[in-house]
């Protein structure tokens, strides 16, 4: 009786378990590599650059791992070298850091203030309501210009408003947008319209700005010319 040879089939069989073999050899060095290549990441998560963010939202890019930031800002993840994590929390802009040598990070927020902005930010819990508000007024404190270098408010807006000019104490448009002849400004102190502004000190000034836009349709034909806006302090 004619017996077949099993060596071919032996062969082939040894051949496949080789491969097969391999494969399994790589992806466990590689799952290793992988593993290796991870470290421990910690940082702090702020606004303003002292208010720390509760629930604020930090991505890796290359692990895909999500946490998130614990009532002091602290977070930790583990994450691969050069990964990115991006750090969001709503109400405040994202940022994104790039992860290098170092193992601990503090990562700051902007936020532009605004209604939505304010209420995104507290309703989600990334910061106490009477924080966020102390915050703001702190910064629009910080934000305050100097004024009293000049002598009088014509002096001022002379220097700080470049689209009108001044002359005889009336300020007036560079660019004559009504049909009259007189491109005389209209004058607004304190969201109050003013005939004149020599009273106005500039070491008072908290800001002054120039609405030469839709802005000033608000105002009817009064302000065809454009609105110049003093605040006081």
């Amino acid at each position: 009786m004619f017996v077949p040879s099993l060596g071919p089939k032996l062969n082939f069989m040894k051949s496949k378990l080789l491969i097969i073999f391999s494969i399994l050899l790589l992806l466990i060095c590689s799952s290793e590599a992988k593993t290796q290549d991870k470290k421990l990441v910690t940082g702090i998560v702020t606004s303003f650059k002292q208010i720390p963010l509760n629930r604020a939202k930090i991505t890796s890019s290359k692990s895909d791992e999500v946490v998130y930031s614990d009532s002091g800002g602290r977070f930790s993840m583990q994450s691969f070298e050069k990964d990115a994590l991006t750090v969001s929390a709503a109400g405040f802009e994202n940022r994104k850091i790039k992860v290098g040598k170092e193992n601990t990070y503090v990562v700051d927020l902007p936020y532009k203030d605004n209604t939505s902005n304010f209420n995104a930010a507290v309703s989600n819990g990334h910061i106490a309501e009477d924080a966020l508000r102390q915050a703001i007024n702190s910064q629009k404190l910080k934000n305050v210009k100097d004024y009293s270098i000049y002598s009088s408010i014509y002096e001022l807006v002379s220097n700080e408003i470049y689209s009108v000019r001044v002359a005889n104490n009336v300020v007036y448009n560079k660019r004559v947008k009504s049909f009259d002849s007189n491109p005389k400004v209209l004058y607004v102190v304190d969201d109050k319209i003013v005939t004149d502004i020599s009273f106005v000190n500039p070491v008072n000034v908290k800001s002054i700005e120039f609405i030469d836009d839709v802005g000033a349709t608000m105002y009817g034909s009064m302000g065809a010319n454009g609105v110049l806006k003093i605040y006081l302090k």
